[in-house]
C-alpha cells in the first residue's frame, strides 16, 4: 500500500479542518477516483471502520501491541478492504484509506 502525508502548516489567520467527512473530501478529490474505505482516528480514541465488528467479531485493533492477536488497522485496511493508498492529516492525528 502506498502511504502519503498532508502537513497542514498551523497559521494565525486559519485554521485546518480536523473533521472527518472534510478530509474525507480533500483526499477523494486529490485522488480522484479513489473512494474512501476505511479510516483510524486517533483524536476519537481509536475511532475506526472495523470490518471485524461488523461481522460480530472481536476487533484486533485495539488490542495491546503485546498481545498475539493484535492487527494493525493499516494490515487490515490493505487485506480486508483492498485499500491501495494510505493518507495521512498529521495535524488532525487520522489516517483515510482508499480504494
Amino acid at each position: 500500500m502506498w502511504t502519503l502525508s498532508i502537513s497542514i502548516a498551523e497559521n494565525e489567520i486559519f485554521t485546518a479542518s480536523q473533521i472527518l467527512a472534510d478530509l474525507r473530501t480533500v483526499a477523494e478529490t486529490l485522488f480522484h477516483p479513489l473512494r474512501l474505505v476505511g479510516f483510524w482516528d486517533n483524536q476519537a480514541d481509536g475511532m475506526h471502520l472495523c470490518p471485524y465488528e461488523s461481522q460480530q467479531k472481536q476487533c484486533p485493533h485495539k488490542l495491546p501491541f503485546s498481545d498475539t492477536a493484535y492487527i494493525a488497522y493499516s494490515k487490515t485496511a490493505e487485506r480486508e478492504l483492498d485499500a491501495i493508498l494510505e493518507v495521512y492529516f498529521p495535524h488532525a492525528r487520522l489516517y483515510v484509506y482508499l480504494k
